[in-house]
């Protein structure tokens, strides 16, 4: 008896030991974003907001000065028209590829998986030439437009995935009550794939809510988003840890509220008796 409890604990042994050192980067994470005065560097000889002053007082960097909440409107403005433009393109093409037959389909889905496998740095040259052409470099939209063609290749098949998943059923009998196809793929089809639309919106927002390189390279440095404010942090002679952990838990609320908020909806992935191919 003893023997089976050792050998069932044992897979939770490996999984703690392997959890271990990030349970202790994260608890080190939350002390030093909230403790004051550290004794030994880990250790708070007091609790407080100090390191959160940035709520309420500008940044100073150098003559200049920037104030957390614009960095942050500034990113949730990017992060969410990434998202939206990823949603929007991925689940009307992932609507046409699960539903309508045209030549050359299959290569198409193919090219999807081949262009995601791409690292977008290898592209952040012809980017930046071409929102230089259109006239959007330097611009959050431009910026936004350019982080969102990342992921579409991969949201596509996300997508798909969820249209598969709809009978034909539903679909020829909207369109002989006289349903045209964007109007099957926007009253009907839609509704039934709530929880695919939060998920490739997630994953479109949370892809541009920790892009660096993109936002560093095509954005002036007088419009900062959270990622670049962190990096001139980091920047500076004299680095405040405490205030970088703070700023840094800032930033990542956004994105944990998000699925927490969103994960009974994903969740609620509709199990339908067939498949759209």
């Amino acid at each position: 008896m003893a023997y089976k409890r050792g050998t069932k604990a044992i897979p939770y042994l490996i999984l703690g030991f392997v959890a271990a050192p990030f349970l202790i980067m994260y608890v080190g994470f939350f002390l030093r974003a909230f403790g004051e005065k550290m004794v030994l560097g880990i250790i708070p000889a007091q609790w407080g907001i100090y390191n959160f002053r940035f709520l309420w007082q500008p940044i100073t960097w150098g003559l200049e000065q920037t104030t957390m909440w614009t960095a942050f409107g500034n990113t949730m403005f990017f992060a969410t028209l990434s998202g939206f433009i990823v949603t929007v393109i991925c689940m009307l093409a992932g609507y046409a590829l699960s539903r309508v037959e045209f030549r050359g389909r299959s290569f198409f889905l193919i090219l999807q998986l081949v262009l995601h496998a791409v690292p977008g740095q290898i592209l952040l040259i012809a980017v930046f030439f071409l929102l230089l052409y259109i006239g959007l470099l330097h611009r959050i939209p431009g910026v936004a437009l350019a982080r969102a063609a990342l992921e579409i290749p991969l949201g596509v098949w996300m997508a798909k995935g969820f249209f598969d998943g709809i009978p034909w059923d539903v679909e020829r009998a909207a369109m002989v009550d006289g349903c045209t196809r964007l109007q099957v793929w926007y009253k009907i089809f839609l509704p039934l794939v709530k929880p695919g639309i939060a998920a490739v919106f997630i994953w479109g927002f949370l892809f541009a809510w920790h892009d660096f390189i993109y936002v560093y390279t095509l954005l002036p440095g007088t419009i900062k988003v959270m990622a670049t404010l962190i990096q001139s942090l980091l920047a500076t002679e004299v680095i405040d840890y405490g205030y970088l952990a703070a700023l840094s838990l800032i930033y990542s609320i956004p994105p944990l509220s998000l699925f927490i908020f969103l994960q009974r909806a994903l969740l609620k992935v509709p199990i339908f008796g067939g498949k759209g191919t």
